[in-house]
């Protein structure tokens, strides 16, 4: 069994060791023989509550979440949404109970059932469930969720001081713990890097319930993998349940819609499995303590999409135990994908492109119907999606395929609107045209003065 990760981005030295199967951190855990093993193995300064940094205005709203526009999204007749009536489960290390985030139902899967499911020692979870569901607390902090109506379910599977769990058996339970509990959509800010039939299962199971499971695609896209018993998986490599059929698997972009390096997205070799894509760098979220700190990583794309299922549900009154069939699973995908922005067009790392959750909830499809569409169906009025990504509706042309947009390394940058983002995105884009003018005409005098001489090596 590979090592399951909460896959926000640490550094080696913040190395999770969390568990005989599924590691908690941006790179692999350590396997331990038993629970003592594994308790050993913990402390506070593997919790991401010890990793993270602290926003210095808690008064901002994180960035994100403007760039949702939260609070103000609304459906094709502009009625407000809030994701009201849909539950959410977040599989994780907890949600601590505290005046943003009301918890609705849970069980414990990870050993500490001493504190129950309404706590979370690690703080992952907590932040994860901020980015869904945090209602707003004006005057006390800018942090508030996108869809702050929903139920949310804490499902403990996980966490730095975990005696059980971590393993894909614990997840597979905790997948079926959900739909149990009544969850419309789950999600999971985790991976691991080993098939495992229990977990397909539960995962299958899922989907044919109607229940919409939205994965981190992971945290290795820049860096060789090996786990502490040395086995290599290699750069960038297939993770799961990210990569299995029928989940909605999320890579991270930063405030310009530019995919962080560290952004998982497979290969032509063992497939590519994003779904779309999310923001995912300088991400703003609470801590049990209540307070907004940042961090990058998948782990933090993922709730920003999980948030648009439930408000995909919300809007087309998908909620009864009618709508519990593969078919919803299915439409709610397919409306995220086919509205994100890259129209149609699937590249590795964008995926079909960046979440839009405005044009999502705005789509109007099958003549204006809330029927639901069975699974394998064309959805009529959505974007065909053409190319070689999940879920595509066929073969793409080779000029219909999206350029990757990847960036060196992550960048972090304080909140802003779309519209901001694009006129700065716009400004970067004028500045380099000109500079790369310069160096043209520069690089032209050079050879003017020299021609006999040849370059010692090629530009990267």
């Amino acid at each position: 069994m590979s090592a399951f990760r909460k896959t926000r981005l640490v550094a080696a030295a913040g190395l999770l060791a969390c568990g005989s199967g599924l590691g908690l951190g941006g790179l692999p855990g350590t396997a331990a023989a038993d629970a003592s093993a594994l308790a050993a193995s913990q402390g506070t300064s593997n919790c991401t509550s010890a990793n993270v940094t602290q926003a210095p205005n808690q008064a901002n709203m994180p960035w994100e979440i403007g760039a949702a526009n939260a609070g103000h999204l609304a459906d094709f007749d502009g009625n407000q949404l809030d994701g009201t009536g849909v539950k959410v489960a977040v599989v994780d290390t907890g949600i601590q109970s505290q005046n943003q985030l009301s918890v609705g139902d849970g069980t414990v899967l990870n050993g500490e059932t001493s504190t129950g499911f309404a706590a979370d020692d690690d703080g992952h979870g907590t932040m994860v469930a901020s980015i869904i569901g945090a209602k707003p607390a004006p005057g006390v902090n800018g942090m508030q969720g996108i869809a702050p109506g929903v139920e949310l379910l804490s499902i403990r599977e996980a966490g730095c001081n975990a005696t059980a769990g971590n393993t894909e058996d614990a997840m597979a339970d905790a997948i079926n713990q959900a739909v149990s509990e009544g969850a419309a959509v789950i999600n999971i800010s985790q991976d691991g890097y080993d098939q495992d039939p229990k977990l397909l299962a539960a995962v299958q199971n899922a989907y044919n319930q109607g229940v919409v499971i939205v994965t981190s695609a992971g945290n290795q896209g820049d860096r060789d993998t090996t786990d502490n018993n040395g086995h290599d998986y290699g750069v960038n490599p297939r993770t799961y349940p990210a990569s299995y059929p029928d989940v909605l698997a999320v890579g991270a972009v930063d405030k310009y819609g530019t995919v962080a390096t560290f952004s998982e997205t497979g290969t032509a070799k063992n497939t590519y499995f994003v779904g779309v894509t999310a923001p995912g760098v300088g991400i703003g979220g609470l801590l049990p303590n209540g307070k907004i700190v940042t961090d990058d990583g998948t782990s933090f794309a993922a709730p920003y999409v999980a948030a648009e299922a439930a408000l995909i549900i919300q809007a087309h009154h998908w909620t009864g135990s009618s709508s519990r069939n593969s078919a919803r699973a299915y439409d709610v995908i397919k409306i995220i994908e086919a509205t994100s922005d890259g129209d149609g067009a699937y590249s590795p790392s964008l995926g079909w492109g960046e979440a839009d959750i405005q044009s999502a909830l705005n789509a109007r499809f099958n003549g204006g119907s809330n029927a639901l569409v069975s699974a394998g169906s064309t959805i009529s009025g959505l974007t065909p999606m053409l190319g070689i990504g999940p879920n595509a509706d066929g073969q793409a042309a080779a000029t219909t395929e999206q350029a990757d947009r990847t960036v060196v390394k992550p960048y972090v940058a304080t909140a802003g609107n779309h519209e901001a983002q694009n006129q700065q995105r716009w400004a970067y884009i004028a500045l380099a045209a000109g500079l790369l003018t310069a160096v043209v005409a520069l690089a032209g005098a050079a050879v003017a003065r020299d021609t006999a001489r040849r370059r010692g090596a090629t530009q990267p």
